[in-house]
């Protein structure tokens, strides 16, 4: 490895370095508390280094709100392409939004603001959509595997999304009694019961649009 490839290396790793000590820091005390101070203390970096790479703590967030949407990502697809069928694949799927809120917590809270932080710059919208086709995806092949209207999709994709976004922010709240497994196993529940929920409207009349709210 020559000089330059040596020095590009040490950048990469630096900068991996300041964003895992962001994130670390706000898993023991919060993305409110995340200074570029106490991330140069941490690793032992001028702030001059810091700033090099991140021109405030905004841009350095918004990195890591990239981040975690791609990992989200590549569970979800992981997760769908490992189902034997769309029922499956849509329960492997929740649990894959699930399990990724149980091992990040602190990029979860960060990505959905949980901990109420603001941006000054605007957050990545490509990305939260890119989630949503995903699961909109596999709610379609549900559904239609089933035999049922598909024309209310954007509404029953945020059912899905609103159950687990809600039970996920419940139990980081301390919350569901049973902690992660009891949500785990609430959404399971629901997730059957708006099954049933849907293919009763379709028997019951036609397959009528689902009522308003």
């Amino acid at each position: 490895m020559g000089r330059k490839e040596r020095r590009a290396k040490e950048q990469q790793d630096l900068k991996q370095s300041i964003l895992d000590a962001a994130r670390e820091i706000a898993l023991a005390e919060g993305w409110r508390n995340v200074t570029m101070r106490k991330i140069s203390n941490r690793i032992e970096y001028s702030h001059p280094a810091i700033y090099a790479h991140f021109a405030n703590k905004d841009v350095l967030l918004l990195e890591l709100v990239h981040e975690g949407f791609r990992l989200l990502e590549a569970d979800l697809k992981l997760a769908r392409a490992q189902g034997h069928d769309p029922v499956e694949a849509m329960r492997l799927v929740a649990r894959g939004y699930l399990g990724f809120a149980w091992r990040y917590p602190e990029l979860y809270r960060l990505m959905y603001g949980l901990d109420g932080v603001t941006f000054s710059i605007s957050e990545p919208e490509k990305e939260g959509l890119q989630i949503e086709d995903v699961v909109a995806q596999t709610v379609k092949d549900v559904l239609e595997s089933r035999h049922l209207s598909t024309e209310h999709l954007a509404d029953q994709v945020n059912i899905m999304w609103g159950t687990a976004h809600g039970l996920v922010t419940l139990t980081m709240a301390d919350r569901i009694s049973g902690g992660q497994a009891q949500a785990t196993r609430l959404f399971e529940r629901a997730f059957q019961d708006m099954l049933l929920a849907w293919e009763h409207e379709v028997n019951t009349a036609g397959s009528a649009p689902l009522p308003g709210i």
